[in-house]
């Protein structure tokens, strides 16, 4: 009887512990998602102001040349905006986000700004859509420093909290 609370004990004291590496590994991930993402929203920044490409060969070209965790939003959103169906690029690109944005680690805030960016980028002119990605760009980096920030503390606390917790549910038990 005694090795089966042995047994369960460290069941609980790993699987607690596993918990709190997870919480702490998705902040990173997310922290890293945000800084691909500004990247890529710097390259289409690139494209449309200096090659002057229209908005949908731009967000193709982004697609093909950056493979990644964004390469099938891109893929989609372009095909998409391709096919001229008559659909709005508020309504294609909100869709993109909705449903090719689920493997990534971003938030919902973060999805929600993604989508604000859509439904102010795609019926400007040139200017506009410039004036549009600088602010987004602004957005990405306070949001990526601030998260920066917590990453290093949070992450400590989440490991800390996953080990103690499985102990102090070990204790209770015993």
């Amino acid at each position: 009887m005694l090795w089966m609370k042995i047994v369960g004990c460290i069941l609980v004291i790993t699987s607690s512990t596993a918990i709190g590496f997870f919480f702490s590994n998705e902040m990173k991930y997310r922290l890293d998602n945000l800084r691909e993402l500004k990247k890529l929203i710097v390259l289409l920044r690139g494209d449309i102001r200096f090659a002057n490409t229209p908005l949908p060969e731009a967000i193709s070209a982004i697609a093909r040349r950056n493979p990644g965790i964004y390469e099938p939003f891109f893929q989609n959103t372009a095909r998409k905006l391709q096919e001229l169906s008559g659909r709005t690029f508020t309504e294609i690109w909100k869709e993109a986000v909705e449903t090719d944005l689920l493997d990534t680690s971003l938030s919902k805030k973060d999805k929600q700004n993604l989508i604000g960016f859509g439904e102010n980028l795609g019926y400007l002119d040139k200017d506009m859509q410039l004036n549009t990605l600088e602010l987004f760009i602004t957005q990405l980096e306070d949001e990526i420093t601030e998260i920066s920030q917590k990453v290093k503390e949070k992450s400590y606390l989440y490991n800390s909290l996953g080990i103690m917790a499985g102990i102090f549910i070990s204790i209770l038990m015993f």
